[in-house]
Formats: structure tokens, C-alpha cells, sequence
């Protein structure tokens, strides 16, 4: 994980980032096409944390290397109807294109978190900063992270993520670049990794919930969940419980159990992909055959039960 951790300057004091937990429902809604919707919230979770620890003086990241952390060629256009200026994640007001950046941050005793800006600092400092950026360097601003709503006049009703974690969900960014380093992993489990992780926050025992369902809450398709899923289980990300002994296409819908999914700490994080136990799969005919094994023993007499025992 070096090459993206010296790239940003990361340092394990760097690590919360906390995400509003709406995210998902308005990047569904929004015009995003589903395909790219786990590119726009990896996007709008790095930018959170470049701003949040003002890695853009640090490290002057662009577009195109925040393009290649994510998975994509620097050149990749097919993307860029999101993140322009007055692209969707502008439009739906969640960032916005600026020029203006932080430099520092620090916590005061009682505005709490505060940032000083670019052009807080002298003419001087502002020319030396400049001199190693583009004439059209521009940075987004994280608009959810200082206001999440407006009342009807206009005035701030809900604080943004940087200053109220109410209704968010916290994804280390340990488990971003975790991702992001492994080409089988990527943005796709990334975002289902934090989609699982709010619900756990819901859900303690761990999420139950059936594919199908999945697809839908998430905006991801089905072969394409499946293929993550599987990937995110090998290396130890989530966990996921069987609340069935096997799965057939022939089952009842009144017999079928939803899997638990619940994800793990970074710690438990494995590089390696090892193989874990998955649901058993029976063809309708062997279904069917364990079925009238079943029904035979019941009532056929092979098993010795009381006349009163019986269910009529």
C-alpha cells in the first residue's frame, strides 16, 4: 500500500473519514449511470479526505492522479461527466469547483474545526504556493461535509459531516487504499464495503438481506454484486452467514433465508485471497428427491410418531 500512501502523505492520525449516509440514495437518484456510482462515491470519499487534511498543499493532487488512484487511465473520459465543473456531483450539490484550497487546519476551542485557506495567507506565500501549481488548478469542495441542509430562508439547519456525525457512517481510509491497491477490489468493493458497513451500524448482529434486495438498494447488477461479494469474502473484508444449508433454485419462497453480511476491521484484512465456506448449491432434482425423503419419513412410518404427533 506505499505508493498510494507517499503519493498522499498519509499518516495513520489521518484515518476517520465520515461519510453522509444519504450518499447512496442521491447518487442513485441522481443521473449517474449505475455503473459509474461506485466510481462517484469513492470520488466524493476522497475528496472528503483530501480536504478534511488539506492534502492539496501537500501533495497539489489533480484530477488525473485521483483518476489513476481510483482505478482508471489519467486520460479516462467516460468519467468526466461527473466530476467537472457543473458535473452531476456539482449539480446535485455535493461539491463544488474552486480555486481556493486549505493550507492548515487546527481545532478551536470554540468554532471547533477550522481551516485556513489559501488566500488567508500572504501575497507572498500565496505567489510561492501558486508558482508550483496550473494557471487552472482547481480543487473540490466537499459541500456535505460543511452544511447537509438549508432551512427555508436559507439558513444552515443541518451542520455538514466535518461538524455533526449524526446519520453517517465511518469507513477508515485504511480500507481505501486497501482497495484501491488490489485491481480485483477497487472502487465496486469499496462501495459495497461502506454501503454494508452503514447498515451494520443499523443492524449490530449484521445485515440480513437477500441478493436480489441488494441489487436494488445498491444500484449495483447482480452478476456484477456476485462477483464482489466473493471477492470481498476471500480477502476477509466482510463475513458472510448462511441462514440456509443449501440453495436451490426449486426452493419455496417461505423456506428461503437472506445471507447475514457483516463487515471486519481493517486488521483482519487478508492481502492473500483464501478460499471461505460458501452457500451449497443442489440441482431441482436432488432438492426434490431430499424433499420426498423428507415427507416419507414423516408420514410413511419409517420414523414412529404418535398418531396425536401428526399435523391434521
Amino acid at each position: 500500500m506505499n505508493d498510494i500512501k507517499e503519493l498522499l502523505r498519509y499518516n495513520e492520525m489521518e484515518s476517520k473519514v465520515f461519510m453522509p449516509n444519504e450518499i447512496f440514495e442521491d447518487l442513485k437518484q441522481s443521473d449517474i449511470k449505475p455503473v459509474h456510482i461506485p466510481f462517484a462515491y469513492s470520488y466524493y470519499y476522497l475528496i472528503n479526505w483530501l480536504y478534511r487534511y488539506t492534502k492539496y498543499y501537500e501533495t497539489r493532487i489533480n484530477n488525473k492522479q485521483i483518476k489513476e488512484i481510483l482505478g482508471y487511465h489519467p486520460d479516462q473520459k467516460t468519467i468526466d461527466y461527473i466530476l467537472k465543473k457543473n458535473g452531476v456531483l456539482d449539480q446535485i450539490g455535493y461539491t463544488q469547483t474552486v480555486k481556493d484550497f486549505p493550507v492548515m487546519w487546527e481545532l478551536d476551542k470554540f468554532e471547533g474545526l477550522k481551516f485556513i485557506m489559501l488566500s488567508d495567507m500572504d501575497g507572498f506565500t500565496q505567489q510561492d504556493i501558486k508558482k508550483h501549481l496550473s494557471r487552472k488548478y482547481s480543487i473540490k469542495y466537499p459541500v456535505k461535509a460543511f452544511v447537509r441542509e438549508y432551512d427555508d430562508e436559507g439558513n444552515i439547519d443541518e451542520e455538514g459531516t466535518f461538524y455533526n456525525i449524526m446519520n453517517t457512517h465511518c469507513v477508515p481510509f485504511e480500507v481505501f487504499i486497501f482497495s484501491m491497491q488490489n485491481d480485483k477490489l477497487g472502487c465496486t468493493a469499496f462501495y459495497l464495503y461502506s454501503y454494508i458497513k452503514m447498515m451494520n451500524d443499523k443492524f449490530l448482529g449484521g445485515w440480513d438481506i437477500s441478493i436480489r434486495q441488494m441489487v436494488k438498494d445498491t444500484g449495483v447488477s447482480k452478476k456484477t454484486l456476485e462477483r464482489y461479494l466473493d471477492q470481498l469474502n476471500k480477502h476477509k473484508m466482510i463475513e458472510t452467514i448462511h441462514n440456509m444449508e443449501y440453495f436451490c433454485l426449486a426452493t419455496q419462497p417461505e423456506e428461503r433465508k437472506s445471507n447475514t453480511y457483516i463487515v471486519n476491521e481493517f486488521d483482519k484484512f487478508l492481502v492473500e485471497p483464501q478460499t471461505y465456506q460458501k452457500l451449497k448449491v443442489i440441482r431441482s432434482s436432488e432438492y426434490y428427491k431430499m424433499r420426498d425423503e423428507k415427507f416419507e419419513n414423516l408420514f410413511g412410518g419409517k420414523i414412529d410418531i404418535p398418531l396425536e404427533k401428526l399435523p391434521f
